[in-house]
């Protein structure tokens, strides 16, 4: 062995030959199986993420392009169109465009309620379930202040009007017509006539787009005279005269002291007149009735609930076979009566009225009624009637009197009538009509205004009827949102909601997961 090898071998080792490598712990726990087992699961959350961004992400498209599929869980079916109107909008045979004049978000937001700015959410989601309804109805928003040309085809439309609060614009192509904002929505009047803002209690845009749709779809409309001038209260026709515009009838109000019912009307409304009419005021009415021999026309008679003297009204009645009798009729039945002897519900007594009735099942209910009389069978036959523990009380009897049921027995009768209508012509070809109705109170908003009650059914299909105009009449009421229940109800929870799903709930799953991880690793 040289001295070299034998140096080599004799030579003490350094330090740092005997120190080992030690392995890099985060390779080591990458290569571990806990390692592998938490990618994994880190992995299936991840995935599990994004699929539930991505559902909620199509969803949302999905509800957007398609409004059907949006699920109403209002116990009201706020959110959901009423059943005339998606029945008249999916047989539409016009093409309609539906011009909204704002951004879809601005509408959205209330155009600056300052309150009710949920309504507005809730009729952008009826409008977009009306265009889905029918390939016929297409909604469109268009922002004015980016399309100032826009107006210039509706040269009719008073733009610069103070009031005029255009909103909507219904196009049928030839024919057009603008919607307010009253006609879209209801208000607290009192609130925006004390503070200048609008404080919104619901939405009429199902019955005011409806109502445009009839407006310039339909060529002749028919004529409906409302007579003035003897101490009728607007307040309480008004309600009746709004539904009838609603189902396309042009109303105009006539004075008989002064004007003479249109020719071109085919019916004529008085409305619990609060004196009788002089007797040319009643010669006009029946001049108009005859119609030069040709007749085809029906007034529509509604008294006073309270002692009236009528004279000449009267002897009008009595032409067509009819009384209106003194007193208010009552019913006891526990079948018909609502909320006392005076308001109950009524039987339909003629088909020929209630043929064409969307539902004859819904009962019309009246509230101090007059008892109708048929004084000649011939002539006058009934339209609406009660024949259960019925009674008339007369206007001389003092009320407060009568504390139980027994005390009306001595006024009972075998049946009362709550509308009757009559004919001075026997021909079927060449008659006139008087119809007839006891209560006042049957056609007011309250009872007009609701689907429980067949009164405002009935009474457009009474005039479609007598007027052969067919079955066209709709009635939609307004609607609020319920927000005791679930629901979209204002445009901040439209945001609330999508930040819960889009944001929060994935945050909290993936916090979740981590925490599991963690968990995982530790042990």
């Amino acid at each position: 062995m040289s001295k070299k090898d034998l140096i080599e071998n004799n030579t003490p080792e350094t330090p740092e030959a005997n120190i080992k490598k030690k392995p890099n712990k985060f390779i080591a726990f990458l290569k571990s199986r806990k390692a592998k087992r938490g990618t994994i699961a880190t992995a299936i959350v991840a995935v599990f993420i994004c699929l539930i961004i991505l559902l909620n992400f199509v969803t949302g498209l999905l509800t957007d392009r398609f409004p059907s599929l949006q699920f109403d869980m209002t116990s009201s079916q706020s959110y959901q169109l009423q059943k005339d109107t998606s029945e008249y909008i999916s047989k539409l045979k016009n093409d309609i465009t539906v011009y909204v004049l704002t951004r879809e978000s601005t509408f959205k937001s209330g155009l600056g309620a300052s309150s009710g700015a949920q309504y507005f959410v809730q009729a952008d989601k009826l409008l977009k379930k009306m265009d889905a309804k029918s390939d016929k109805l297409t909604v469109k928003f268009i922002d004015l202040s980016t399309n100032p040309t826009f107006t210039g085809k509706y040269s009719s439309i008073d733009w610069n009007a103070e009031n005029a609060n255009n909103l909507i614009i219904v196009d049928a192509g030839d024919n057009y017509t603008a919607l307010s904002l009253d006609d879209c929505f209801d208000y607290d009047s009192e609130s925006y006539n004390y503070s200048g803002t609008y404080a919104y209690t619901g939405t009429k845009i199902e019955q005011a787009v409806i109502t445009g749709i009839l407006d310039v779809t339909t060529a002749d409309k028919i004529g409906i005279d409302i007579i003035t001038g003897s101490g009728e209260d607007e307040e309480h026709y008004g309600a009746l005269q709004t539904l009838l515009k609603q189902n396309a009838y042009s109303t105009k109000e006539i004075n008989l002291t002064t004007q003479k019912l249109r020719k071109s009307s085919k019916i004529a409304i008085l409305y619990a007149p609060t004196v009788d009419l002089s007797k040319d005021s009643v010669d006009k009415i029946s001049d108009w009735l005859n119609n030069g021999g040709d007749k085809g026309k029906t007034l529509i008679y509604i008294p006073m609930d309270v002692k009236t003297s009528t004279p000449n009204l009267d002897e009008l009645m009595e032409e067509y076979g009819m009384k209106v009798s003194d007193g208010l009729a009552f019913c006891t039945s526990n079948d018909y009566v609502v909320q006392n002897p005076y308001m109950f519900l009524t039987d339909y007594k003629n088909d020929a009225y209630t043929a064409d009735l969307k539902d004859a099942n819904i009962p019309t209910i009246v509230y101090n009624t007059r008892n109708i009389q048929i004084k000649d069978s011939n002539k006058a036959s009934a339209l609406l009637s009660v024949e259960s523990s019925v009674g008339v009380i007369p206007f001389s009897v003092d009320t407060s009197e009568l504390k139980s049921e027994s005390d009306l027995e001595k006024y009972k009768k075998k049946s009362v009538n709550a509308a009757v209508i009559g004919s001075a012509s026997a021909s079927d070809d060449k008659k006139s009509n008087i119809a007839v109705f006891g209560s006042p109170y049957m056609f007011t908003g309250t009872f007009l205004n609701t689907t429980s009650y067949n009164n405002s059914n009935y009474i457009v299909n009474f005039c479609n009827t007598v007027t052969n105009r067919g079955d066209m009449g709709i009635t939609i009421k307004s609607a609020g949102t319920d927000e005791t229940e679930l629901g979209v109800t204002s445009a901040s929870t439209v945001v609330a909601i999508g930040t819960i799903f889009i944001g929060v709930i994935p945050i909290i799953i993936l916090v979740i997961g981590l925490i599991v991880f963690i968990r995982r690793r530790i042990k």
